[in-house]
């Protein structure tokens, strides 16, 4: 709770009380006490996972730090834990201390006395009463587990549903296009951009100038991500799934088999990195795209990625080259490092507007806001070059797309940062800037097919369906497309409530 009061949630509390409960009811009925040291054990180690976790990270552990701690090596484990030493780690003495003494000083739990069976029947029927209210309304992962099983349950979970992933082939749909006309379809899949730093959407700073001054963009200030990391959430937006529907990996459509069935080429270009148990799932749903190009190749494990330079200017060239091949239909999916931390890594000195100096707060804001500021004169140049091929090339219908995988949390909400949260998500780490650029013949398309892009600037949107909103976007036709699903037809629902991974719908902020 004194770590950090803002994700620290006292249900978590009430809930290993009544795992105490649970884990001493052998040692109640039997005495033995082997039992009793065996369940002060498994508490302990829970805690100790617990702890370590909050010291360093200031959240309670989640399945993603599983997933970073299994594909992190000793050199990475002694550089983290370099960065985030803290005079903090000297809880572990007391803590162990305390496990000493529970080990040493076994008590006498026992119904010897009319006090003593009234008690523990009460505490009994009351943890029997809340652990069969959860499992009938199927919640007991999500409100009845700890927090350290519930990450380890759901790290077991998701992990099952990669290996699951890396079997999938691509399959032959029953797909087509509307039209006959060439089409460029760019992706611009941004990371961690908090679209409130942004000066484009009234932040104070200019963090985005050089998208601020055009004029030729469609910005959209009522879009949020589902989810609060980058797995899921490309997860969701590049297949079929969606908050409301689930599907298993290896069964569901993903956007590269609606591709593969159409004359389409289809292109990943990428700055993250292609290993890490993380990037393993992104890496395998993307496998069947036609091209795929991986530049960020400076690191051995996705953490260590994080910890070094890979500026996302690097795929200026390859997107060059993806865009001036000679395929009549392109689809160019571009996944930047964006604003991911260590921010102060993610632009080249010659971005660094707002000094780093001051307290450790001003500090981190600074270099968001410097990646931010280093994003935008990527994202803008990624525009201007297809507006130069457009000129060039006026027949083809061009279309770009930026959006951020989903945000982050940098003092805005509480005194942390980061995506991390603890019940419910913080506003801050879901809403993303959502950028459209047309070409003149793309514009002239949707115009003559009545789309009402012009009137969704303040439309609310969730970018799980955007797997939708993609195939829309390159005219196809095929039977899993649904067009109350996608953000710019004419039939899009916008009555939809955005439910996010929390369980929470989102609500607007009606004093943005």
């Amino acid at each position: 709770m004194f770590l950090n009061y803002d994700v620290f949630n006292f249900r978590s509390v009430l809930l290993l009380l009544m795992w105490m409960v649970v884990l001493l009811i052998p040692y109640v009925l039997t005495q033995k006490k082997w039992l009793y040291i065996t369940a002060a054990s498994l508490l302990f180690a829970d805690g100790f996972a617990n702890l370590f976790h909050w010291i360093v990270l200031k959240s309670p552990l989640n399945a993603s730090s599983i997933f970073v701690f299994l594909n992190t090596n000793f050199n990475e484990a002694s550089e983290f834990m370099t960065i985030k030493m803290t005079p903090l780690l000297w809880l572990f003495i007391p803590y162990i201390a305390l496990f000493i003494i529970v080990l040493r000083r076994i008590p006498q739990l026992t119904f010897r006395s009319k006090g003593e069976i009234i008690v523990w029947s009460a505490l009994w029927l009351t943890v029997a009463i809340f652990f069969t209210d959860n499992i009938v309304h199927n919640s007991f992962l999500r409100l009845a587990v700890p927090d350290v099983e519930r990450a380890i349950v759901s790290f077991a979970k998701e992990s099952g549903e990669y290996r699951k992933m890396k079997k999938h082939p691509l399959r032959l749909l029953d797909a087509g296009l509307t039209t006959e006309d060439p089409t460029l379809v760019v992706i611009v899949v941004g990371e961690s951009c908090n679209r409130n730093h942004t000066s484009l959407y009234g932040y104070g700073r200019e963090t985005t100038p050089r998208l601020k001054a055009r004029q030729d963009i469609l910005v959209f200030d009522n879009v949020v991500s589902a989810n609060s990391n980058t797995l899921y959430s490309v997860m969701n937006f590049l297949t079929e799934n969606n908050m409301e529907h689930h599907l298993p990996l290896d069964s569901c459509i993903h956007i590269f088999d609606v591709l593969h069935s159409t004359p389409y080429r289809s292109y990943w270009i990428s700055n993250q990195a292609p290993i890490g148990l993380w990037e393993n799932g992104v890496t395998n749903l993307v496998q069947n795209a036609d091209v795929k190009t991986f530049v960020n190749v400076t690191s051995n494990s996705s953490m260590e990625s994080t910890q070094t330079a890979s500026y996302d200017q690097q795929l200026f060239v390859p997107l060059q080259s993806a865009i001036s091949d000679s395929a009549k239909h392109k689809v160019v999916f571009l996944h930047l490092l964006g604003c991911h931390t260590q921010y102060n890594k993610r632009y080249p000195n010659d971005f660094a507007l707002f000094e780093e100096k001051g307290d450790k707060r001003t500090r981190v804001i600074n270099s968001y806001d410097n990646a931010v500021y280093y994003n935008d004169f990527v994202v803008d140049s990624v525009f201007s070059m297809l507006k130069v091929y457009s000129l060039l090339h006026p027949e083809v219908r061009v279309s770009a797309l930026y959006f951020s995988d989903h945000g982050e949390n940098v003092y805005d909400e509480g005194d942390y940062c980061g995506h991390n949260y603890s019940d419910r998500i913080p506003r801050a780490n879901v809403e993303i800037p959502f950028v459209l650029w047309l070409s003149l013949s793309q514009k002239e398309y949707l115009d003559a097919h009545n789309y009402p892009v012009g009137s969704r600037l303040h439309t609310p949107y969730m970018i799980d369906d955007l797997f939708h909103t993609i195939i829309d976007l390159s005219g196809i036709t095929t039977p899993c497309f649904d067009k109350t699903r996608s953000f710019l037809n004419p039939d899009f629902d916008s009555t939809r409530p955005r439910i996010l991974e929390d369980g929470n719908v989102y609500k607007e902020n009606k004093t943005n």
